[in-house]
């Protein structure tokens, strides 16, 4: 009978340590909007047979025993923002979040997301920010706290065709960079007048082309003016500035004033398709588009495809209205969007979820994402590497774009504002409102959209 004790208190004593060392290792979980072999399937099937077992050998190696699942989900995009809001709401859900850059400050305004400083108190002393370019690092940023890291980018500039930029006689052709809006108007004039046939230069406006309005056309002016549709530190809209004048102004001298660009074009029916034709075409001398244009669009054996494209079409960056004229004085403008990752708050692991992090944007784990997302990367030695150095075009925006860098405001409001914006523009291009009017409309569109509270004049 003693001895049956014995082997009972053994065989407990056996078991409390067995469990006590298997309920000792954590689980943390990723989730993205995929699922392995359908919708994103590259970036789960990165995270569950590249990430995964790297991640648990590196905290292993750290005496740490630590399991990540992958949360594998397949839904529209609508419906999986539904769904981590719901779950950050309720207190719940993964440890870490596929993030699209847009939702940041609309979250942040709910009080869904926590700055990193929650997760790690030493989180700015991480010796890999050091590699990081603060152009598509701070995109993650709001209010001068980081919330989270983007995967990668994109950026937008001026493509421009050299074979008419050669006949129409422009100084320097095969390396144009106009450094002011002078300069690109110049450059829009002499084209006119040597190549009338020619449509020297389109910068996106109206309804039909839709977000790339605001985004390769409106917004690559304002910024360049020096503006924004939203200011930060005030916490309103600005529905009137020099800025926003200044850029429809911009828009009137194109399109009315000197007809140097199409602006029936901009407005007809599938007007960015029929952009892209012309342009293919050789109708079009310079278009301000974003990275994919030349990806894809203008691809080889694209629809839209141009045959020797890398020798035939240049690029240059958007200037600013005069030198350091620009958004934190900056000579030159870009905009950029794309997803990245957030940490959530509800984590019950807040020092591990950093690991993660951490591990999830090293170089090493950067350069696989690369491999299956292409884009621009938003760490600098990512960007030095052969992968991207083997691509002059890639190797040459990077640098050169990615630190002028910035995004849209992501609140609830920027869909209507952003149509106001396309129907501002839209009345400017083709003379129906000069820009006073045009801004008086859309100041009195957007302040019925946000309110009066939330709108400022600058």
């Amino acid at each position: 009978m003693k001895r049956n004790k014995k082997m009972i208190i053994v065989l407990t004593v056996v078991f409390l340590l067995t469990f006590s060392f298997v309920s000792s290792a954590t689980t943390l979980e990723i989730i993205a909007n995929g699922t392995e072999g359908g919708k994103n399937g590259p970036i789960i099937e990165f995270y569950k047979y590249t990430l995964k077992p790297a991640f648990e050998d590196y905290m292993k190696d750290q005496g740490k025993d630590v399991t990540l699942e992958v949360i594998e989900t397949a839904v529209p995009d609508a419906d999986y923002k539904t769904r981590i809001t719901l779950d950050m709401r309720a207190g719940r859900g993964p440890d870490v979040i596929s993030f699209d850059q847009f939702w940041l400050a609309s979250f942040v305004e709910a009080g869904l997301l926590e700055p990193l400083e929650y997760y790690s108190s030493d989180y700015s002393n991480w010796e890999g920010w050091n590699n990081f370019n603060e152009g598509v690092k701070n995109m993650m940023a709001f209010n001068d706290k980081m919330y989270g890291f983007m995967k990668n980018t994109d950026l937008r500039m001026i493509y421009y065709n050299k074979e008419i930029f050669r006949k129409a006689n422009v100084k320097k052709w095969w390396a144009w960079q106009p450094e002011s809006w002078e300069d690109l108007l110049n450059t829009a004039r002499k084209i006119k007048e040597e190549m009338p046939d020619v449509t020297p230069l389109q910068l996106n406006a109206g309804e039909q082309m839709g977000e790339a309005t605001t985004m390769q056309g409106f917004y690559m002016a304002l910024l360049g003016a020096g503006g924004r549709l939203y200011d930060q530190s005030a916490g309103k809209w600005v529905v009137k500035s020099n800025a926003l004048l200044d850029t429809l102004e911009l828009y009137e001298t194109i399109y009315v004033d000197e007809k140097l660009g199409d602006g029936n074009l901009q407005v007809s029916l599938n007007a960015r398709d029929k952009t892209f034709e012309q342009y293919k075409n050789n109708e079009i001398a310079m278009l301000v588009e974003g990275i994919w244009f030349w990806t894809s669009v203008i691809k080889p054996d694209a629809a839209w495809g141009i045959k020797h494209r890398d020798s035939k079409i240049g690029w240059a960056a958007m200037p600013a209205q005069e030198p350091k004229a620009g958004i934190n004085e900056q000579d030159y403008v870009s905009i950029s969007g794309g997803t990245g990752w957030v940490p959530s708050p509800s984590t019950d692991n807040r020092e591990l979820t950093w690991e993660l992090l951490k591990f999830l944007n090293s170089k090493e784990m950067k350069l696989e994402i690369l491999e299956i997302n292409p884009g621009i990367p938003a760490r600098n030695d990512v960007a030095e590497s052969d992968m991207i150095q083997s691509d002059p075009y890639m190797a040459n925006i990077a640098p050169a774009l990615s630190e002028n860098t910035t995004a849209r405001p992501g609140f609830s409001e920027y869909e209507q504002v952003s149509r106001q914006v396309q129907i501002m523009t839209g009345e400017v291009v083709t003379g129906n409102l000069t820009p006073e009017e045009a801004l008086d409309k859309y100041a009195q569109e957007v302040t019925r959209i946000v309110g009066e509270d939330k709108v400022m004049e600058k």
